[in-house]
């Protein structure tokens, strides 16, 4: 059997619409703010907001101390973020979860458009437009 000129072309134009089309299948998994002063926000959102300290480690780009803040119902709610200086504190980057296909569709419209990304610690990362930094991760 041998697929048509316009049998390709059709499913070549699917598929380039499947990946240009938004994905509604995105989650926002937690958000990230850094912090000159470590120790004191870790401390101020664990003893005076009353979060849960869900673990410590270090982030997977900038090798900076973080830490996983947990809601009452034991979800991460965001990671604090040692910062080296003042410039860099408030909201620093922004996580997301998408199934499996959404990431490998995702994937290649950052490569059909030209975006940077960086692949480490099993997540996607890129900046949008106002230098904030995106990770994606499969779910």
């Amino acid at each position: 059997m041998s697929l048509s000129t316009a049998a390709l072309d059709s499913a070549y134009r699917q598929a380039e619409r499947t990946l240009r089309k938004p994905s509604s299948a995105v989650w926002l998994r937690s958000v990230c703010v850094r912090t000159a002063r470590f120790d004191e926000a870790l401390d101020f959102y664990v003893n005076v907001l009353g979060l849960t300290l869900g673990g410590l480690g270090v982030h997977p780009l900038t090798a900076q101390p973080r830490a996983q803040m947990l809601d009452a119902e034991g979800h991460q709610v965001f990671e604090l973020v040692e910062a080296p200086d003042d410039t860099g504190r408030g909201v620093h980057e922004l996580a997301f979860g998408m199934p499996r296909r959404t990431v490998t569709l995702l994937r290649s419209r950052l490569d059909l458009q030209n975006v940077k990304y960086k692949e480490a610690g099993g997540a996607l990362f890129l900046r949008d437009v106002d230098e904030t930094l995106l990770r994606i991760e499969t779910l």
